[in-house]
């Protein structure tokens, strides 16, 4: 995923390459907090309350795996995981949050129940918060940790969200509020709220805020390509350019299967793929625990697989909420690529996500300009090709609330990354003349 060096999404620059609780509710300040259940105390000892006033929110229980979590540019994020978590939520309160998400026009899949929960495994504390505004309730996820060094304050980040309109100043203001109090009983760092919107909206979501907020990069990508599926697959077809067009069927052609893939399978397969990728473009993916830890969490993920004489050569995972589709993870082998096999999985998922209604497909992440060097820039070409569309983002709406810390944390947050960004471009300078997304 995640512009500014920090993450949560891990990784949606993902490397494909080709061409080119149910609970207890408080509500305080209007805002509408989700108390886990009380466990009985035969298994964890009792429950205490907190306090009214006292801003407290759903959160997910948690390993310590921490390899999986990987900032924008593909490299190990550490947190500290918080101890003493409470018991995951049960199926009921995921659907209950997802279908009051799925009613407000900015609804995104980064918003989900299910994704607070991949998020809470890769070391984020998360915070279901419903807000209320004018008798209806907003969902917002918001998530903390990105503390660099264990036992720091977190930072507070909002990824896509609010869902709430551009313009809708009322619900913008509200959860503002509901996000300061937060922010106030976790004595967090910074608030960043990262809006699903464009460039061209964040003055307008900026005034709404009104206050301390200011402008700055956000976590995800600045730039994506994004595919219009509201025409059907051969209006996709038309728009692509030629050069994915041609990529498409020559797969045909050339008799390139694709399919999907489950359980143990598809984890495995993504992951091998994944890996080999990764190993060839000097970046770091997730690994199969985090790729299953997705499948369980997000009910619209699959692994979507191209074959060619039998043997899996590309792999793709995919999820749909809201009307989009959105390429998460994905990666392939360097056997049969003049088959184009990529380009026949992202065929595949864009037919399955046509007929299943979606209107868009966001193949997340492109470099910002069509720099040679930059480590991406086949995969921008690949996704360009496809008929995806150059979008920029709004980035994010940033409140300092501590700024002395957060000018410490971010000076060792980019003297790390840019030893990766030297590493990573002398890796492409010294391949210079090999194209490595034939």
């Amino acid at each position: 995923m995640l512009h500014g060096e920090g993450a949560g999404r891990p990784l949606g620059l993902h490397g494909l390459e080709e061409g080119g609780k149910a609970g207890l509710r408080q509500r305080t300040l209007g805002l509408h907090v989700i108390l886990p259940r009380c466990p009985r105390s035969s298994d964890r000892g009792g429950c205490r309350l907190r306090p009214a006033g006292h801003v407290e929110s759903e959160e997910h229980s948690t390993s310590r795996n921490r390899g999986d979590r990987v900032d924008r540019t593909g490299n190990p994020m550490i947190n500290p995981v918080p101890a003493n978590r409470p018991a995951p939520p049960v199926a009921g309160a995921a659907a209950e949050w997802d279908t009051a998400l799925r009613a407000w026009p900015r609804a995104h899949l980064l918003q989900t129940h299910g994704w607070g929960e991949v998020q809470a495994a890769a070391g984020w504390q998360p915070h279901l918060l419903r807000v209320e505004v004018g008798g209806r309730l907003l969902p917002v996820l918001a998530l903390a940790g990105d503390a660099v060094l264990p036992g720091l304050p977190p930072r507070l980040w909002v990824p896509k969200g609010p869902a709430c309109g551009a313009d809708d100043t009322d619900a913008w203001q509200a959860a503002a509020a509901a996000l300061t109090e937060l922010a106030a009983s976790l004595g967090a760092a910074s608030v960043e709220i990262e809006p699903n919107a464009w460039e061209a909206e964040a003055d307008a979501l900026l005034r709404a805020l009104g206050g301390p907020w200011r402008r700055g990069l956000g976590r995800e990508p600045a730039s994506t390509a994004v595919v219009d599926l509201r025409g059907g697959w051969e209006a996709v077809l038309a728009g692509m350019r030629p050069q994915g067009r041609r990529n498409v069927r020559l797969a045909e052609r050339r008799g390139v299967d694709v399919g999907d893939l489950d359980g143990d399978a598809a984890v495995a397969t993504l992951a091998r793929m994944a890996s080999e990728t990764a190993s060839r473009q000097g970046i770091a993916l997730p690994g199969a625990a985090h790729y299953r830890r997705v499948l369980a969490a997000v009910p619209s993920a699959r692994v979507h697989v191209a074959r060619v004489e039998g043997e899996v050569v590309a792999a793709v995972l995919a999820a749909a909420f809201a009307a989009e589709a959105i390429y998460l993870y994905g990666g392939s082998t360097l056997q049969h690529r003049e088959r184009q096999p990529s380009a026949a999985v992202h065929a595949h998922v864009m037919r399955g996500a046509i007929a299943s209604g979606c209107e868009r497909y966001d193949l997340w992440g492109i470099p910002p300009d069509a720099d040679p060097l930059h480590p991406w820039h086949g995969l921008r070409q690949f996704k360009l090709a496809l008929g995806g569309v150059e979008m920029k983002t709004a980035g994010a709406a940033i409140w300092t609330r501590r700024p002395v810390l957060v000018r410490a944390i971010e000076v060792a947050t980019a003297a790390r990354a840019g030893v990766r960004r030297a590493r990573r471009r002398l890796r492409v300078e010294r391949r210079v003349g090999r194209q490595d997304f034939a």
